[in-house]
């Protein structure tokens, strides 16, 4: 009966490389470079969004500007831009920048 050339163990190995088990392994085991890689993922991620959205939000306002236009229904639409216009600039975030303004005063008070 003829010797196998290699022994079951290198054969295992070579098939994890090729797999790319030993590579996934090493990136698991290397905390820097676990968080360094999500990290960048995340800032895509975050990029990818807002670019996105605003593609998005940007389509959805210019086509409701054009369907104010149309005859019957352009009433409606002109509605509602007129709220969101007015929406926008009665709120203008105050809330949001009270509450920001708490906060820093009260992360400076516990820092003293």
């Amino acid at each position: 009966m003829p010797k196998p050339r290699t022994s079951p163990d290198k054969e295992v190995i070579k098939a994890f490389e090729a797999a790319g088990v030993i590579d996934y392994l090493q990136y698991l085991q290397s905390g820097k470079r676990l968080m360094w890689i999500n990290f960048k993922a995340g800032v895509a991620r975050g990029f990818g969004i807002t670019v996105g959205a605003t593609l998005v939000l940007g389509v959805a306002i210019w086509i409701l500007a054009k369907l104010v236009d149309l005859p019957i229904i352009g009433e409606y639409f002109e509605q509602t831009m007129l709220y969101i216009n007015e929406y926008a600039e009665s709120t203008n975030y105050n809330a949001e920048f009270i509450e920001m303004t708490g906060l820093l005063r009260e992360i400076k008070e516990n820092t003293e």
